[in-house]
């Protein structure tokens, strides 16, 4: 694949360690290309970018609820009445358990998926994501 037809996946998560633990195995994934964000405000920012026309599309966003900013379900109302982004596929992936906060991102939001951490490894994230993203 060309640098042009990598995937592209914008991930908002604050905790330093866990994205370094991930970025391990995020890099096997061949065909997509990731851009990492540790403030709700920054991808916010993006998404006006991408609104504008000055930034590429992600095909799929990573967010992570509890950030030190702006928390992410802010953010996803951002991404939802944007119409740029309103159709992108958005992942929860966040230690936030709850049955009204999963339900406010599902329904209320549209988050494609709400997936808690603990229960989402590298080991089962990553082959989750390339199926998501058509990737071999």
């Amino acid at each position: 694949m060309t640098k042009q037809n990598k995937k592209k996946i914008l991930w908002i998560e604050d905790e330093q360690a866990l994205v370094n633990l991930y970025k391990d195995a995020i890099e096997l994934i061949d065909n997509a290309e990731f851009e990492f964000m540790q403030l709700g405000q920054q991808a916010i920012d993006k998404i006006k970018e991408i609104q504008e026309g000055k930034a590429e599309k992600p095909d799929l966003i990573l967010l992570d609820l509890l950030l030190p900013d702006v928390n992410g379900d802010k953010v996803c109302e951002v991404i939802r009445n944007t119409p740029a982004t309103k159709d992108i596929p958005v992942f929860v992936l966040t230690n936030y358990t709850g049955e009204e906060m999963e339900n406010k991102m599902t329904k209320d939001l549209n988050a494609e998926k709400y997936l808690v951490k603990t229960e989402w490894g590298p080991i089962r994230l990553i082959p989750f994501l390339k199926e998501k993203l058509g990737l071999k």
